[in-house]
Protein backbone atom coordinates (compact mmCIF):
# COMPACT_ATOMS: atom_id res chain seq x y z
CA UNK A 1 0.00 0.00 0.00
CA UNK A 2 1.45 3.54 -0.87
CA UNK A 3 -0.24 5.61 1.60
CA UNK A 4 1.75 8.19 3.31
CA UNK A 5 1.51 8.04 7.58
CA UNK A 6 3.09 11.43 8.35
CA UNK A 7 -0.12 13.63 8.28
CA UNK A 8 0.08 16.24 10.71
CA UNK A 9 -3.36 16.09 11.60
CA UNK A 10 -2.81 13.03 13.98
CA UNK A 11 -6.73 12.22 14.47
CA UNK A 12 -6.81 12.24 10.38
CA UNK A 13 -3.89 9.43 10.28
CA UNK A 14 -5.31 7.81 12.94
CA UNK A 15 -8.77 7.24 10.88
CA UNK A 16 -6.95 6.63 7.93
CA UNK A 17 -5.02 3.97 10.03
CA UNK A 18 -8.18 2.27 11.55
CA UNK A 19 -9.59 2.03 8.16
CA UNK A 20 -6.73 0.48 6.41
CA UNK A 21 -6.51 -2.00 9.31
CA UNK A 22 -10.29 -2.90 8.90
CA UNK A 23 -9.74 -3.65 5.76
CA UNK A 24 -6.21 -5.21 6.00
CA UNK A 25 -6.08 -6.37 9.14
CA UNK A 26 -2.65 -8.74 8.06
CA UNK A 27 -0.94 -4.88 7.22
CA UNK A 28 2.05 -5.06 9.55
CA UNK A 29 3.29 -1.29 8.24
CA UNK A 30 -0.04 -0.19 9.70
CA UNK A 31 0.16 -1.69 12.75
CA UNK A 32 3.92 0.01 13.06
CA UNK A 33 2.39 3.41 11.68
CA UNK A 34 -0.38 3.31 14.07
CA UNK A 35 1.86 2.19 17.15
CA UNK A 36 4.51 5.08 16.60
CA UNK A 37 1.29 7.27 16.26
CA UNK A 38 0.01 6.22 19.83
CA UNK A 39 3.37 6.13 21.11
CA UNK A 40 3.83 10.56 20.14
CA UNK A 41 0.29 11.14 21.55
CA UNK A 42 1.37 9.23 24.63
CA UNK A 43 -0.87 6.77 24.41
CA UNK A 44 1.56 3.67 25.08
CA UNK A 45 -1.40 1.53 26.08
CA UNK A 46 -3.04 1.35 22.58
CA UNK A 47 0.70 1.62 21.20
CA UNK A 48 1.47 -1.58 22.75
CA UNK A 49 -1.95 -3.59 21.62
CA UNK A 50 -0.18 -2.85 17.94
CA UNK A 51 3.06 -4.02 18.65
CA UNK A 52 1.42 -7.37 20.46
CA UNK A 53 -0.72 -7.85 16.92
CA UNK A 54 2.23 -6.92 14.77
CA UNK A 55 4.25 -10.09 17.12
CA UNK A 56 1.14 -12.63 16.79
CA UNK A 57 1.30 -12.41 13.41
CA UNK A 58 5.14 -12.57 13.04
CA UNK A 59 7.13 -13.38 16.44
CA UNK A 60 10.47 -12.90 14.54
CA UNK A 61 10.27 -9.04 13.77
CA UNK A 62 12.72 -7.57 16.41
CA UNK A 63 11.84 -4.00 15.72
CA UNK A 64 8.11 -5.03 17.38
CA UNK A 65 10.51 -5.94 20.44
CA UNK A 66 12.25 -3.54 21.05
CA UNK A 67 9.56 -0.79 20.25
CA UNK A 68 7.55 -2.56 22.70
CA UNK A 69 10.19 -2.75 25.70
CA UNK A 70 10.37 1.36 24.92
CA UNK A 71 6.40 1.56 25.79
CA UNK A 72 6.51 -0.71 28.45
CA UNK A 73 9.56 1.18 29.54
CA UNK A 74 7.31 4.28 29.74
CA UNK A 75 4.69 2.77 31.34
CA UNK A 76 7.37 1.55 34.29
CA UNK A 77 7.13 -1.84 33.17
CA UNK A 78 10.47 -2.24 33.49
CA UNK A 79 10.77 -6.10 33.76
CA UNK A 80 8.67 -6.81 31.04
CA UNK A 81 10.69 -4.13 28.84
CA UNK A 82 14.00 -6.02 29.81
CA UNK A 83 12.37 -8.97 28.66
CA UNK A 84 11.70 -7.54 25.26
CA UNK A 85 14.71 -5.83 25.14
CA UNK A 86 16.72 -9.81 25.91
CA UNK A 87 14.52 -10.86 22.84
CA UNK A 88 16.00 -8.37 21.03
CA UNK A 89 19.42 -9.57 21.66
CA UNK A 90 18.65 -13.23 20.82
CA UNK A 91 17.30 -12.16 17.76
CA UNK A 92 19.62 -9.92 16.63
CA UNK A 93 23.02 -10.27 19.13
CA UNK A 94 24.99 -7.51 17.58
CA UNK A 95 21.98 -4.77 18.00
CA UNK A 96 23.80 -2.00 19.98
CA UNK A 97 20.71 -0.09 21.07
CA UNK A 98 19.24 -3.27 22.59
CA UNK A 99 22.05 -3.82 25.34
CA UNK A 100 21.83 0.88 25.52
CA UNK A 101 18.31 0.38 26.12
CA UNK A 102 18.25 -2.82 28.31
CA UNK A 103 21.15 -0.97 30.33
CA UNK A 104 19.22 1.99 30.69
CA UNK A 105 15.97 -0.13 32.19
CA UNK A 106 18.32 -2.16 34.42
CA UNK A 107 19.64 1.80 35.45
CA UNK A 108 16.23 2.41 36.09
CA UNK A 109 15.88 -0.75 38.49
CA UNK A 110 19.44 0.53 40.48
CA UNK A 111 20.82 -2.68 38.85
CA UNK A 112 24.09 -0.77 38.45
CA UNK A 113 26.38 -3.85 37.74
CA UNK A 114 24.25 -5.39 35.08
CA UNK A 115 23.39 -1.81 33.58
CA UNK A 116 27.49 -1.72 32.82
CA UNK A 117 27.57 -5.05 31.53
CA UNK A 118 24.96 -3.65 28.99
CA UNK A 119 26.43 -0.54 28.23
CA UNK A 120 29.92 -2.25 28.13
CA UNK A 121 28.39 -4.52 24.95
CA UNK A 122 27.04 -1.33 23.23
CA UNK A 123 30.32 0.24 23.45
CA UNK A 124 31.78 -3.18 22.69
CA UNK A 125 29.48 -3.18 19.65
CA UNK A 126 29.88 0.81 18.52
CA UNK A 127 32.57 2.05 20.03
CA UNK A 128 31.32 5.88 18.96
CA UNK A 129 28.24 5.02 20.77
CA UNK A 130 28.33 8.55 22.91
CA UNK A 131 25.28 7.89 24.98
CA UNK A 132 26.63 4.92 26.05
CA UNK A 133 29.52 6.80 27.57
CA UNK A 134 27.24 8.79 28.89
CA UNK A 135 24.99 6.95 30.88
CA UNK A 136 27.91 4.28 32.10
CA UNK A 137 29.54 7.80 33.18
CA UNK A 138 26.40 8.53 35.28
CA UNK A 139 26.09 5.23 37.25
CA UNK A 140 30.00 4.95 37.73
CA UNK A 141 29.45 8.10 39.34
CA UNK A 142 26.38 6.40 41.70
CA UNK A 143 29.13 3.97 42.38
CA UNK A 144 31.38 6.76 43.41
CA UNK A 145 34.15 5.43 40.58
CA UNK A 146 35.01 9.46 39.92
CA UNK A 147 37.92 8.35 37.75
CA UNK A 148 35.77 5.90 35.53
CA UNK A 149 33.09 8.33 35.35
CA UNK A 150 35.69 11.26 34.46
CA UNK A 151 36.97 8.84 31.72
CA UNK A 152 33.58 8.42 30.05
CA UNK A 153 32.40 11.81 30.05
CA UNK A 154 35.68 12.74 28.46
CA UNK A 155 35.12 9.58 25.29
CA UNK A 156 31.75 12.15 25.02
CA UNK A 157 33.73 14.97 24.98
CA UNK A 158 35.86 13.79 22.33
CA UNK A 159 32.81 12.65 20.45
CA UNK A 160 30.72 15.55 20.65
CA UNK A 161 32.26 18.78 21.58
CA UNK A 162 29.60 20.64 22.30
CA UNK A 163 28.00 18.29 24.60
CA UNK A 164 27.25 20.54 27.54
CA UNK A 165 25.79 17.92 30.07
CA UNK A 166 28.52 16.13 29.68
CA UNK A 167 31.13 19.12 30.70
CA UNK A 168 28.64 19.80 33.53
CA UNK A 169 28.77 16.46 34.92
CA UNK A 170 32.40 16.32 34.06
CA UNK A 171 32.76 19.14 36.27
CA UNK A 172 30.98 18.23 39.04
CA UNK A 173 32.46 14.70 39.05
CA UNK A 174 35.82 16.70 39.30
CA UNK A 175 34.19 18.81 41.85
CA UNK A 176 33.12 15.58 44.01
CA UNK A 177 36.86 14.55 44.11
CA UNK A 178 37.90 18.10 45.42
CA UNK A 179 39.71 19.10 41.32
CA UNK A 180 38.42 22.48 41.92
CA UNK A 181 40.35 24.13 38.75
CA UNK A 182 39.33 21.10 36.50
CA UNK A 183 35.70 21.35 37.91
CA UNK A 184 35.82 25.64 37.14
CA UNK A 185 36.94 24.40 33.56
CA UNK A 186 34.18 22.59 33.03
CA UNK A 187 31.29 24.55 34.11
CA UNK A 188 33.10 27.55 32.58
CA UNK A 189 32.81 25.04 28.94
CA UNK A 190 29.16 24.53 29.69
CA UNK A 191 28.51 27.87 30.45
CA UNK A 192 29.63 28.47 27.11
CA UNK A 193 27.84 26.49 25.25
CA UNK A 194 24.67 27.17 27.18
CA UNK A 195 24.97 29.85 28.79
CA UNK A 196 20.94 29.52 30.67
CA UNK A 197 22.27 26.77 32.24
CA UNK A 198 21.48 27.82 35.88
CA UNK A 199 22.74 24.47 37.20
CA UNK A 200 26.26 25.47 35.85
CA UNK A 201 26.26 28.81 37.51
CA UNK A 202 24.69 27.44 40.66
CA UNK A 203 27.89 24.64 40.55
CA UNK A 204 30.32 26.77 39.53
CA UNK A 205 29.12 29.63 42.46
CA UNK A 206 29.45 26.51 44.92
CA UNK A 207 33.69 25.78 43.65
CA UNK A 208 33.90 29.40 43.53
CA UNK A 209 33.15 29.59 47.57
CA UNK A 210 35.02 26.26 48.45
CA UNK A 211 37.74 28.03 46.80
CA UNK A 212 37.38 31.07 48.55
CA UNK A 213 36.94 33.14 45.70
CA UNK A 214 33.60 34.77 47.11
CA UNK A 215 33.08 37.94 44.51
CA UNK A 216 32.54 35.38 42.04
CA UNK A 217 30.97 33.01 44.02
CA UNK A 218 27.87 35.67 44.48
CA UNK A 219 28.39 37.44 40.91
CA UNK A 220 26.92 33.57 40.11
CA UNK A 221 24.24 33.08 43.17
CA UNK A 222 23.46 36.86 41.56
CA UNK A 223 22.86 35.19 38.28
CA UNK A 224 20.78 32.13 39.44
CA UNK A 225 18.79 34.10 42.28
CA UNK A 226 17.27 37.05 38.88
CA UNK A 227 16.36 34.05 36.84
CA UNK A 228 15.57 31.92 39.90
CA UNK A 229 14.14 34.38 42.82
CA UNK A 230 12.15 31.11 44.81
CA UNK A 231 15.16 28.60 45.16
CA UNK A 232 15.74 28.67 48.67
CA UNK A 233 19.34 26.86 48.58
CA UNK A 234 20.71 29.70 46.66
CA UNK A 235 19.78 32.69 49.02
CA UNK A 236 21.28 30.42 51.55
CA UNK A 237 24.63 29.58 49.97
CA UNK A 238 24.68 33.22 48.93
CA UNK A 239 24.56 33.75 52.39
CA UNK A 240 27.09 31.39 53.72
CA UNK A 241 29.35 33.10 51.14
CA UNK A 242 28.77 36.35 52.81
CA UNK A 243 29.45 34.99 56.09
CA UNK A 244 32.76 33.20 55.15
CA UNK A 245 33.44 37.27 53.68
CA UNK A 246 32.13 38.88 57.15
CA UNK A 247 29.62 40.80 55.64
CA UNK A 248 26.74 39.52 58.26
CA UNK A 249 24.15 42.26 57.57
CA UNK A 250 24.11 40.36 53.88
CA UNK A 251 24.07 37.19 55.15
CA UNK A 252 21.41 37.28 57.89
CA UNK A 253 19.19 38.93 54.87
CA UNK A 254 19.84 36.16 52.72
CA UNK A 255 19.56 33.60 55.62
CA UNK A 256 16.16 35.00 56.42
CA UNK A 257 14.84 34.93 52.93
CA UNK A 258 15.95 31.20 52.76
CA UNK A 259 13.80 30.49 55.83
CA UNK A 260 10.76 32.87 54.30
CA UNK A 261 10.62 30.06 50.71
CA UNK A 262 11.56 27.39 53.02
CA UNK A 263 10.56 27.48 56.90
CA UNK A 264 11.83 24.09 57.82
CA UNK A 265 14.96 24.83 56.74
CA UNK A 266 17.56 24.54 59.75
CA UNK A 267 20.51 24.80 58.20
CA UNK A 268 19.53 28.42 57.38
CA UNK A 269 18.50 28.80 60.80
CA UNK A 270 21.38 27.60 62.34
CA UNK A 271 24.01 29.86 60.05
CA UNK A 272 21.87 32.50 60.25
CA UNK A 273 22.06 32.18 64.34
CA UNK A 274 26.19 31.97 63.87
CA UNK A 275 25.89 35.67 62.15
CA UNK A 276 23.43 36.64 64.84
CA UNK A 277 26.39 35.69 67.43
CA UNK A 278 28.91 37.36 65.90
CA UNK A 279 27.05 40.76 65.43
CA UNK A 280 26.64 39.88 69.19
CA UNK A 281 22.74 39.68 68.58
CA UNK A 282 22.80 36.91 71.10
CA UNK A 283 19.08 36.32 71.94
CA UNK A 284 18.08 36.23 68.23
CA UNK A 285 21.47 33.85 68.07
CA UNK A 286 19.44 31.35 70.72
CA UNK A 287 15.95 31.25 69.27
CA UNK A 288 17.66 30.38 65.69
CA UNK A 289 20.17 27.74 67.39
CA UNK A 290 16.70 26.28 69.29
CA UNK A 291 14.41 26.37 66.29
CA UNK A 292 17.63 24.56 63.92
CA UNK A 293 17.69 21.76 66.61
CA UNK A 294 13.68 22.10 66.80
CA UNK A 295 13.68 20.96 63.14
CA UNK A 296 16.43 18.77 63.10
CA UNK A 297 16.87 17.35 66.70
CA UNK A 298 20.30 15.56 65.88
CA UNK A 299 22.06 18.30 65.14
CA UNK A 300 25.30 18.39 66.93
CA UNK A 301 26.97 21.77 66.13
CA UNK A 302 23.77 23.35 66.56
CA UNK A 303 23.91 22.44 70.35
CA UNK A 304 27.21 23.10 70.44
CA UNK A 305 27.17 26.80 69.22
CA UNK A 306 24.00 27.17 71.36
CA UNK A 307 26.11 26.01 74.67
CA UNK A 308 28.77 28.57 73.12
CA UNK A 309 26.24 32.02 72.94
CA UNK A 310 25.21 30.90 76.59
CA UNK A 311 29.03 30.44 77.76
CA UNK A 312 29.64 34.13 76.27
CA UNK A 313 26.43 34.76 78.26
CA UNK A 314 27.99 33.16 81.39
CA UNK A 315 25.59 31.26 81.64
CA UNK A 316 27.50 27.92 83.16
CA UNK A 317 24.78 25.83 83.58
CA UNK A 318 22.91 26.27 79.52
CA UNK A 319 26.32 25.91 78.32
CA UNK A 320 27.21 22.92 79.80
CA UNK A 321 23.76 21.10 78.90
CA UNK A 322 24.17 22.32 75.63
CA UNK A 323 27.63 21.29 75.02
CA UNK A 324 27.30 17.60 76.78
CA UNK A 325 24.18 17.00 74.27
CA UNK A 326 26.75 18.50 71.80
CA UNK A 327 29.43 16.05 72.33
CA UNK A 328 26.97 12.50 72.76
CA UNK A 329 25.84 13.44 69.29
CA UNK A 330 29.23 14.05 67.40
CA UNK A 331 30.38 10.97 69.39
CA UNK A 332 26.92 8.99 67.63
CA UNK A 333 27.78 10.80 64.60
CA UNK A 334 31.53 9.31 64.62
CA UNK A 335 33.06 13.13 64.18
CA UNK A 336 35.70 12.72 66.85
CA UNK A 337 37.51 16.14 66.28
CA UNK A 338 34.20 17.98 67.03
CA UNK A 339 34.02 15.31 69.57
CA UNK A 340 37.13 16.04 70.77
CA UNK A 341 36.71 19.81 70.57
CA UNK A 342 33.49 19.65 72.80
CA UNK A 343 35.26 17.83 75.30
CA UNK A 344 37.83 20.20 75.95
CA UNK A 345 35.70 23.02 76.15
CA UNK A 346 33.79 21.30 78.48
CA UNK A 347 36.39 20.49 80.48
CA UNK A 348 37.14 24.20 80.64
CA UNK A 349 34.04 25.64 81.34
CA UNK A 350 33.87 22.44 84.46
CA UNK A 351 36.67 23.69 85.96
Amino acid sequence: MDKEWESPDYQEALADLNLELQQNPDNIAAYYARSDLFYTLEDYESGLKDLDAILQRNSQETLAYMFRGYGNEQLKSYLQAIADYSTVINLCPNYAKAYFNRGTTYHKLEQYQKAIADLDLAIQLDPNYADAYYNRGIIQNKLNQSQKAIVDYSEVIRLQPQDEAAYYNRGNTYNKIKQYDLALDDYNQAISINPQDLEAYYNRANVYHKTQIYPKAIADYNLVIKANPRHAPTYYNRGTTYLASQNLPKAIADFTQAITLNSKYAEAYYNRAVAHNKSQEYQKAIADHKQATKLKPDYAEAYGNLGLVYQTLGDKLLAVKNLELAAKLFKQQNNQSLYKYVEKKLAAIKR
